[in-house]
């Protein structure tokens, strides 16, 4: 954990109740938004790597608000002339 309270990676946000309620509640909002799809690879396509990436967010006051993960895309995987002209969000 850093001094904000935000893990730095996977396995140490899932060691917190909180974040693993957070991580899960992206996972229902990217489905039921059909956001993405998982497919297997199938060696032609440029398959992109992903992170989970945690915030805490707060009120105007300074208490805590609510934990955020967000699931996003590492776009710097990207080859040219495969998916260099793509954009991912």
């Amino acid at each position: 954990m850093t001094i904000t309270g935000e893990p730095q990676n996977l396995s140490k946000a899932l060691g917190d109740t909180n974040w693993k309620l957070a991580m899960d509640a992206e996972h229902e909002a990217l489905v039921k938004n059909v956001t993405w799809h998982l497919v297997p690879p199938d060696g032609v396509h440029n398959v992109k790597d992903r992170r989970w990436v945690y915030k805490i967010k707060r009120k105007t006051d300074g208490t805590l608000d609510r934990y955020k993960a967000r699931l996003v895309a590492k776009g710097f995987k990207q080859q040219y002339d495969i998916d260099y002209e793509d954009t991912f969000s």
